[in-house]
């Protein structure tokens, strides 16, 4: 699952330390809401190590009884090149099927553009994109057939 962080504080502040608004919380539980009505639960969380994408994380660990002691947090998902976070996508241990990878844009709309079988235009804030991915193995992650699973965008 590609999901993008909430909105976010346009405060003058240092980017990285940019909290959720009000907005932002409100439309992550929304969008954690339905991926439990669809009884979808996360093997792993994996996050940028943003405040707004860490918010965004711990959300969707609350509302889907995710233990948020367990969220992972990966610099690369901070604004790094996609072929990076791609072989951070592959690094996964095989024991992690339902992967939920929380970063940002543009990168994040990249993905989902790249890995959908339609296209997507833009990842809005708190947007989710699940896909099913036809490998066992995360190594296998950009060559696997994938279809899409929802969009919550």
């Amino acid at each position: 699952f590609i999901i993008r962080h909430g909105k976010a504080s346009k405060d003058l502040m240092p980017d990285i330390k940019r909290p959720l608004i009000d907005k932002g919380i409100k439309r992550t539980e929304k969008h954690a809401q339905i991926l439990k009505d669809h009884h979808i639960k996360p093997d792993l969380i994996i996050s940028s190590p943003a405040v707004r994408a860490f918010q965004t994380s711990e959300i969707l660990a609350e509302t889907l009884n995710y233990d948020q002691r367990n969220i992972l947090i990966n610099q690369l998902f901070y604004f790094y090149p996609q072929e990076d976070v791609l072989k951070e996508i592959k690094a996964i241990p095989d024991d992690y099927q339902t992967v939920f990878i929380v970063g940002h844009n543009p990168l994040w709309t990249e993905l989902a553009d790249r890995f959908s079988e339609n296209g997507l235009w833009h990842l809005r804030t708190s947007g989710v994109m699940g896909l099913e991915i036809d490998t066992d193995q995360w190594q296998n992650f950009d060559k696997a057939k994938k279809t899409n699973k929802i969009l919550i965008n």
